[in-house]
């Protein structure tokens, strides 16, 4: 039996922004380098005319396509005002649920224990002692305390945050085949 889908029932791909594929600046490129070429011959005027009017319809083309495809992106219908009004609201959320998350953390001291003695929790607290020590053994060994200017200063700090970036991604990645195992 065969049954006919109507139009309502059909619905619209939802798309996200990064799957937008809105490439018109090479086609306004090559329209652009067709206008300004200068043919001294009939012929080869004739021939970039039509190739130009050809790109200027595969530009319209993209141009339709993007129209149709930020039509399906989710949020589109409502206003500037509604959008802010929604994001307002899911601002004040977020804040609510922090508070309670901290309510809820401050005032279950089992809860914290257990937190502390968490495999992921001691290694963080590992590496936080472990990139103090390591800039202030860093500072000690160079000689550098008293010495340094704010951008030399702000130069090591870089550097420190760049080495604890790294040590905390080796961590992720030891915790990651830690639990595969």
């Amino acid at each position: 039996m065969e049954t006919d889908a109507s139009p309502q029932d059909i619905k619209p791909t939802i798309l996200t922004v990064e799957e937008l594929n809105i490439e018109i600046l090479p086609v306004i490129y090559e329209i652009i380098r067709s206008v300004e070429k200068d043919h001294h011959d009939n012929t080869a005027k004739t021939r970039e005319s039509h190739d130009c009017s050809q790109k200027v319809l595969e530009l319209q083309k993209r141009l339709d396509q993007a129209r149709a495809d930020i039509q399906l992106l989710p949020g589109i219908e409502f206003s500037k005002e509604q959008q802010l009004n929604n994001l307002e609201a899911l601002k004040t959320q977020l804040r609510l649920k922090q508070e309670l998350l901290q309510k809820l953390l401050a005032n279950n001291e089992h809860l914290v224990q257990k937190l502390s003695e968490s495999y992921p929790m001691r290694k963080a607290a590992q590496l936080v002692v472990r990139a103090m020590f390591t800039g202030k053994n860093f500072i000690e060994e160079s000689k550098l305390q008293g010495k340094l200017n704010p951008e030399q200063f702000r130069a090591l700090m870089n550097e420190i945050s760049a080495n604890f970036k790294k040590q905390l991604k080796e961590a992720q990645e030891n915790l990651q085949r830690k639990m595969k195992q």
